[in-house]
């Protein structure tokens, strides 16, 4: 079983000038637009600005905007960088990817990691349409990888044992993804039983 990180599917980008460009930019153009007018407003009739000098100011003005719309750009360009492009999240398809869930529907796996020494390792299965329950059992030098063939989505649960002495054992789950959508928040990937996960949220994939 070969496990791809997830940070193959992701790219990064240099963040240093756009970080720095966008904290840089405190004031808003309609902020700056308030103080023009407020000035306009209260300057001395005797003497007034000089033409000139608003010119210079709106000047200033657009400079401004251009500055915020450089910097949303930059912005935008580093979230989707972060997140790939929905081409990289359709290779997926058809793969089992690792997420932090405790609930299996069919075709997805689990893998058991006891944290200690073990004899044996029990996974529990509870089917969440009836409740009942299901117990799989394995032994020392088993395979410790399961595929869930059932029709009803399961919730799971593991403990090992070792000489009569309870030992935690982990879970890692791998859901297989029929899909990818898009949403408001980014790209999202579709498990067979519908669930939805934020591409963020994806530990691994399985080749």
């Amino acid at each position: 079983m070969a496990i791809t990180n997830v940070t193959d599917y992701t790219q990064t980008t240099s963040t240093t000038d756009s970080t720095t460009t966008s904290s840089s930019i405190s004031m808003s153009k309609e902020d700056f637009l308030k103080i023009l007018i407020e000035q306009i407003k209260y300057q001395d009739p005797l003497e007034p600005t000089e033409p000139q000098e608003f010119l210079t100011q709106l000047s200033q003005l657009t400079q401004v905007e251009q500055l915020q719309n450089i910097a949303d750009s930059l912005d935008s360009m580093k979230e989707a960088s972060e997140q790939g492009n929905i081409a990289q999240w359709l290779s997926v398809i058809g793969k089992k990817v690792g997420v932090d869930d405790i609930l299996l529907s069919s075709g997805d796996e689990v893998v058991l990691v006891p944290s200690d020494d073990y004899d044996t390792v029990k996974l529990v299965l509870k089917n969440t349409n009836d409740g009942n329950i299901t117990e799989v059992n394995f032994t020392k030098g088993d395979s410790l990888t399961y595929t869930y063939q059932g029709t009803d989505d399961v919730l799971i649960a593991a403990t090992a044992v070792k000489d009569d002495t309870t030992v935690s054992c982990g879970i890692t789950t791998f859901r297989t993804i029929k899909g990818v959508v898009a949403s408001d928040s980014g790209y999202q990937v579709v498990a067979n039983n519908g669930d939805l996960y934020p591409v963020s949220a994806i530990t691994q994939i399985m080749n």
